[in-house]
Parts: C-alpha cells; sequence; structure tokens
C-alpha cells in the first residue's frame, strides 16, 4: 500500500506546534492535551478519509483511532514524530475497522435468508448452488471459515491474516488446508451443513 501523506494542519501564527503540543501534554497541561486533541482531530479525519473514503463509518473509526492514541499517548517517545505515529495509529485502526465491518456484513444481500439472493433473475440452478455453498461454508468450525474467508475472499495473504488473528503462519496454513478440504468434500459429496 502506498505511504499516506497528509498535511498536518497548519498552526496560526502565535500557536504552539504540533510537537509542542505533545510534549505540553506529556508533562500533564490539560489546556495542550484540549489544543491537541483538536487539532489531531483534522489530521485523524484526513488520514482516515485517505484509507477508507468518507462516511459516518470513517469518521467514527477516525475518533475512535484519535482515542486510542491518546490513551496510548505514553508510548510515544519522540514528540516530534506525533504525525507519524497519529498518521500510523489512525491508518491501522480504520483499515481494521473497516475489514471487520466487511466480515460482518451477510454473504448475500437478502441478509440470513437464505430465500433472497442477490439476483432475482440468478438462474435456478445458480440459486441452488449459491445456497448450497453458503449453507456450507456456514457448516465449517468457525476459526477454519474465518482463515479461508481472509485467505479466499479478502484476498489477504498469510502474514496479513496472522496479524490479524494474532494466529502462527504454521496454525493459519492448518487451518486453511482443513478448511479447503471440508469445504471441497461436502460440495463433491453433496453434504448438507445438517449431515455435517
Amino acid at each position: 500500500m502506498a505511504p499516506i501523506h497528509v498535511q498536518a494542519p497548519n498552526a496560526r501564527r502565535g500557536d504552539a506546534s504540533l510537537a509542542e503540543l505533545a510534549a505540553a501534554v506529556q508533562s500533564g497541561d490539560a489546556k495542550a492535551r484540549d489544543a491537541l486533541w483538536a487539532r489531531c482531530s483534522v489530521l485523524a479525519r484526513q488520514v482516515a478519509r485517505r484509507c477508507g473514503g468518507n462516511g459516518a463509518d470513517v469518521d467514527d473509526l477516525s475518533q475512535e483511532a484519535l482515542l486510542r492514541a491518546f490513551e496510548s499517548f505514553s508510548s510515544l517517545r519522540e514528540p516530534a514524530a506525533l504525525v507519524s505515529w497519529l498518521q500510523v495509529v489512525v491508518k491501522r485502526h480504520v483499515i481494521h475497522g473497516l475489514r471487520n465491518m466487511r466480515r460482518k456484513r451477510p454473504l448475500v444481500s437478502g441478509g440470513s435468508d437464505p430465500e433472497v439472493l442477490a439476483a432475482r433473475d440468478a438462474l435456478p440452478d445458480f440459486q441452488v448452488e449459491l445456497r448450497r455453498l453458503v449453507v456450507t461454508l456456514g457448516s465449517l468450525p468457525e476459526e477454519e471459515r474465518d482463515c479461508l474467508w481472509l485467505r479466499r475472499a479478502e484476498g489477504l495473504r498469510i502474514d496479513e491474516i496472522a496479524h490479524e488473528t494474532a494466529l502462527s503462519r504454521s496454525t493459519i496454513r492448518r487451518r486453511l488446508q482443513r478448511a479447503e478440504l471440508r469445504l471441497g468434500k461436502r460440495l463433491a459429496n453433496g453434504i448438507s451443513a445438517d449431515d455435517a
């Protein structure tokens, strides 16, 4: 992914720089904390919109990321690196949050109702196969299904899945292999979720 270049909000003449504000916040200045929050919220929103587009979800995620950044402010070693540090925190939080939202979305547009499929004019054979695939995917153990979804539907690499799930690479490979074997056997043999 290309690096994100966002300009820090310009300080008005006489205002403290972000690094000075960060240093003051670290020393316990409450007014500096409020001023830093106001200035960083603009930056956080810019970064979030670059990562995830516009929308209420992205704005919410930017505020959550900013709150998380302020809660872990003690981990900032160098106040001069505030902008870069904040960009990383916001970018990771927004990408992770949007990925979680996508993962929780239903696979088909009809929600959890398998009778309502994405296309009304889809061929009956396709509807049957799609319904069977959704039911078969649902019958896989959750940990295998999650790894399979992240790899095949989201297109994540093994190391990205490891970072996302906090699992080892070998565990992910093993779960993927088991999920693909089970899915292939169940689809080939026509086993439904009730039979699994």
